[in-house]
Formats: structure tokens, C-alpha cells, sequence
């Protein structure tokens, strides 16, 4: 594969499966969901464009004031010349299992640097009815198709409000 190549399949849209859904919000009475790319996708992504052996990633811990982080740098060998080219980005501890989740959420932004994911950033927000702990499965289901729409250009709300159920939700006067 040449580098032109590689670097599309780097930033081919991401599918439905390649795509994991987070709480980012609940409260008021709604819930906002945003989406993340998969690590096990990033890594899927870097094979595919490269092999296995035409990649690597390295962690640094990082450290800015009193917060401390960890930073991915994802080098890819460039099937045109040989030569190892590198991009980093980093991320903090999470909530839950903050070790890995530092390391999960730095290689992920990293990816973001080589162009998998980015167009993640142009995704509507998406809010749901009621104060929920997890997604309804139904929402996730109604979901699916979001990818295949920003990945054909289709015009997008800029919120897309649901239901538990998985519906459009109306406004509420106000």
C-alpha cells in the first residue's frame, strides 16, 4: 500500500461499530451523549494502513501543574520511503479505571493526529429525554445510521433531541 493510501484508509468516516457512545451530561432533565472512537478501532485502523509492523505507540507520563496525564505518540513507518513519522497528543486520568483510561483516552487523541475519528468533532449533540445513567438501548439502535449521514454529507441537524425510546423528541414550549 503507498502512503496516499494508507492515509485514506486512516481517514475513511468510521462506522457504527467503530464508534462507542457516552454520557457527557445528566441533568435538567436531559441527557448528552457524545461519540468516541474505539481504542480497539484506532489500533484495527493502524493495521489495516500499515500491517502490524508498520506501527508502534509510546507512552510518556506527563505531568502540568498538579494534574497528571500521560501522552500516546503513534509512529507509523511511511510505505514510500521507510522512514518513521510520529504524532502525539495526550489526555488526563478518567473516573473510572483512571490508569487505563488515561492511556486508552491518550492513544485515541493521538489517532485523532493521524486523521482517524476527526470528523467526530462535526457530529450533532445529541440529547436525550430524562436524567439516565446509561444510553436506552433503543437511542443507540436509532444511532446506527448517524455515521453512514455525516459520512455521505447528508445536512444534519446541529441537536438531535430523542426519546428513551429511541424517537424524535419534541421541543417543549417555553
Amino acid at each position: 500500500m503507498k502512503a496516499n493510501e494508507a492515509i485514506q484508509v486512516l481517514r475513511r468516516p468510521l462506522t457504527a461499530e467503530e464508534i462507542e457512545w457516552k454520557i457527557i451530561s445528566a441533568k435538567g432533565g436531559q441527557t448528552t451523549i457524545a461519540p468516541f472512537i474505539d481504542a480497539r478501532a484506532v489500533m484495527a485502523r493502524l493495521d489495516e494502513a500499515f500491517g502490524p509492523f508498520g506501527w508502534q505507540v509510546r507512552y510518556t507520563p506527563a505531568q502540568v501543574g498538579n494534574e497528571g496525564g500521560v501522552i500516546a505518540s503513534i509512529a507509523v513507518q511511511n510505505p514510500d520511503t521507510g522512514e518513521w513519522v510520529e504524532k502525539q497528543d495526550g489526555s488526563g486520568a478518567t473516573d473510572l479505571e483512571p490508569f487505563k483510561g488515561g492511556i486508552s483516552g491518550a492513544l485515541k487523541r493521538a489517532a485523532v493526529a493521524w486523521g482517524i475519528g476527526r470528523e467526530l468533532y462535526t457530529y450533532p449533540r445529541v440529547v436525550i429525554e430524562g436524567e439516565h445513567r446509561y444510553i436506552p438501548p433503543k437511542v443507540l439502535e436509532r444511532l446506527k445510521g448517524l455515521p453512514q449521514a455525516v459520512a455521505e454529507g447528508k445536512p444534519l441537524p446541529e441537536t438531535i433531541r430523542l426519546t428513551p425510546e429511541g424517537e424524535a423528541a419534541r421541543r417543549k414550549a417555553g
